[in-house]
């Protein structure tokens, strides 16, 4: 063995010497603090300090260095029991209370909380004598401490919620008031001081959140916030009378402003949305509705005042603009006819016509409806529309209006309408003094033609019949008859322009065309001395008068003197049968022939005087008279 192993031996027998004096000493120290331990449990069990002396029980338990008095570390153990059991219970509830406080989870925290004090009932109702122990245990832990910290945390972490939520402006988030309401009384310094610090948090943030609603003119927004907000509020029994107080006012102000500014489509809307937000929320405010109340009947006065003015379009838009909040329809609907009878042309756009009209006119409750309209397109068709008592429009139209005339007038032909058959008359220009008339009749959704003709006018007779005058392709003199033949008017002649008389009364239709029944007493051409009666005319005209009766038509104007052959009182004769005619060979005195050898002198019927006296004797067999001359225009 050398120096140097010998060196290095010695050197470990050293250090084993030195650890196992370490082990000793260590060993030493455990025994001692077992020792000491459970001298301290002792003292304490014997003041009646259990809860510290189970403490100093388990650590002596604990202690494995020294198997010192184990029988009564065990029955002492055993004996506090009950504490150890709370102390461990409780010791997990505080751990537990300390985690979820720290991770700001409040759900939790009070889940832990509500476990707490079941704890509570539970330890102090059923430990018997050890239940005085309960607050010791959790004084031991700072239970209680530790509780009042975390619950003063989440009080600050909820009121700092509250602002930030008012600068982002997010306002649908309302748990931190529904978390602060849960956190105990005792926490805010008792229950008035809670609903004190609570209610003025909650005042001040509601009051905000509505304002700036408002203001930014949320009104919906505002009125759900406020009935989904009282709600909660009910739900969890806080009287929170400023929401409604401060709902009203900012309302009150909304109205006061739509009709400040003549709004009432506004006005109605923020009112009937008032108006359910009551409604919702079973609330009632007497004084509003009657404000808004009051401001609908003074529009719907203004609206009835339109109407009398004729200010129709303004009139029905506020009347519908009222309407939603109560009902207008019979107002409503008596301003839309007042319109569209004062403009008739509305009726071609409810009917969905589109184009220009011209000449349109109208009126109201004729032809089975309220209102009725006609007029012409740009293209000659003819409508006619008539409302009907559901509002709804029946249109008529024509389109066969010829298009190169130029229509000047469209009316409703009154005489031949009837309250189920309208007839419409349209006049157009023929480039002379003559018109073009043209009528239709409403029927089965068509207008039907009537008639049509061109003259200078037509008249209506009672019978219907027309009397058309100076109707084309007849004489201007001439009065062209036209009776309805079944759908339609046709040509059935012209009326007489002559009035029957008898020859006698013939000097007094001087002037007129007149017909009357005569005798010739000699045929010939351009003139003849006609008899009846003793009344004698003289017929004149370039035409054949044949000898014989016959009906004349012309026109006295005029007299001439000439010798009437025979006594002054001739026989009456049968003005029915011709008179004889003298034979070949028969003589004739030359006065008999009239216009070659009687002297004759026209003379004008108003210079005209009866000649009473006699010019000759009274045998004489003819005599010198004046004679009606009559301008002949036909005989028959």
């Amino acid at each position: 063995m050398t120096i140097k192993n010998t060196l290095t031996l010695r050197n470990l027998y050293f250090f084993l010497c030195i650890v196992l004096l370490l082990l000793i000493g260590y060993k030493g120290v455990h025994i001692y603090q077992k020792i000491q331990t459970m001298a301290q449990a002792e003292r304490l069990y014997a003041q009646k300090k259990l809860v510290q002396a189970e403490e100093w029980y388990q650590k002596a338990s604990r202690n494995h260095s020294l198997l010192y008095k184990e029988a009564l570390l065990a029955s002492r153990l055993q004996e506090l029991a009950p504490i150890t059991s709370m102390k461990q219970n409780l010791s997990s509830l505080d751990q537990r209370l300390n985690q979820v406080g720290e991770a700001g989870d409040f759900s939790a925290f009070m889940n832990v909380y509500a476990e707490l004090l079941d704890a509570e009932e539970k330890l102090t109702g059923h430990q018997g004598s050890y239940a005085s122990y309960y607050d010791e245990i959790v004084a031991f832990y700072g239970i209680p401490d530790d509780v009042k910290r975390i619950f003063l945390q989440f009080i600050g972490l909820f009121n700092r919620q509250a602002d930030e939520q008012l600068e982002e402006l997010q306002y649908d988030d309302n748990s931190f008031k529904w978390n602060l309401l849960r956190i105990p009384d005792s926490f805010y310094g008792g229950e008035k001081q809670k609903d004190e610090k609570l209610l003025s948090l909650f005042q001040r943030y509601d009051e905000t959140v509505m304002t700036r609603l408002a203001g930014a003119g949320h009104y919906a927004e505002l009125l759900n916030w406020s009935h989904a907000i009282s709600s909660e509020y009910a739900s969890r029994s806080v009287k929170a009378a400023w929401v409604s107080g401060k709902t009203d006012e900012l309302v009150l102000a909304m109205l006061q402003k739509d009709a400040q500014r003549e709004r009432p489509a506004d006005f109605v809307s923020h009112a009937k949305g008032y108006r359910d937000y009551l409604n919702r929320s079973n609330q009632q405010n007497s004084d509003m509705l009657e404000y808004i109340q009051n401001q609908i009947n003074r529009w719907i006065l203004a609206a009835d005042e339109m109407v009398t003015e004729q200010n129709y379009e303004e009139a029905v838009a506020l009347y519908e603009a009222l309407s939603g909040y109560q009902d207008m329809s019979r107002p409503l609907q008596a301003a839309k006819l007042a319109w569209t009878i004062h403009d008739p042309i509305r009726l071609f756009n409810m009917a969905d016509i589109q184009g220009s009209f011209s000449y349109v006119s109208g009126g109201g409750k004729r032809f089975g409806g309220l209102a009725y309209a006609i007029g012409v397109d740009e293209g000659n068709i003819i409508y006619l529309a008539v409302l009907n008592a559901d509002e709804s429009v029946q249109l008529f139209q024509n389109h066969d209006f010829p298009s190169e005339i130029a229509i000047r007038q469209v009316s409703i032909e009154e005489s031949l309408s009837t309250e189920t058959n309208p007839v419409v008359l349209v006049e157009g220009g023929t480039g002379t003094d003559l018109v073009w008339y043209s009528a239709y009749e409403a029927r089965a959704s068509n207008l039907i033609p009537l008639f049509q003709f061109t003259a200078e006018s037509y008249q209506i007779l009672p019978d219907k019949s027309l009397l058309v005058t100076n109707f084309e392709g007849a004489s201007p003199e001439e009065i062209a008859i036209f009776e309805r033949q079944g759908d339609q008017y046709g040509f059935t002649g012209f009326q007489p322009n002559y009035t029957d008389i008898d020859i006698a009364d013939i000097e007094s239709h001087r002037n007129k065309k007149v017909r009357f029944t005569i005798n010739i007493l000699a045929g010939g051409y351009g003139e003849a001395l006609a008899e009846r009666d003793g009344h004698y005319v003289i017929l004149r005209g370039e035409l054949d008068f044949p000898a014989g009766s016959a009906s004349i038509i012309g026109t006295f104007s005029e007299y001439q003197q000439m010798e009437i052959p025979g006594s002054q009182d001739p026989p009456a004769s049968d003005p029915t049968e011709p008179e004889d005619i003298p034979a070949e060979g028969d003589s004739m005195e030359e006065t008999d022939i009239p216009g070659d050898s009687v002297p004759t002198e026209v003379i004008n019927p108003e210079d005209a005087q009866p000649d009473n006296s006699e010019s000759r004797d009274s045998t004489e067999t003819a005599k010198l008279t004046q004679v009606p001359v009559i301008q002949v225009e036909s005989v028959e």
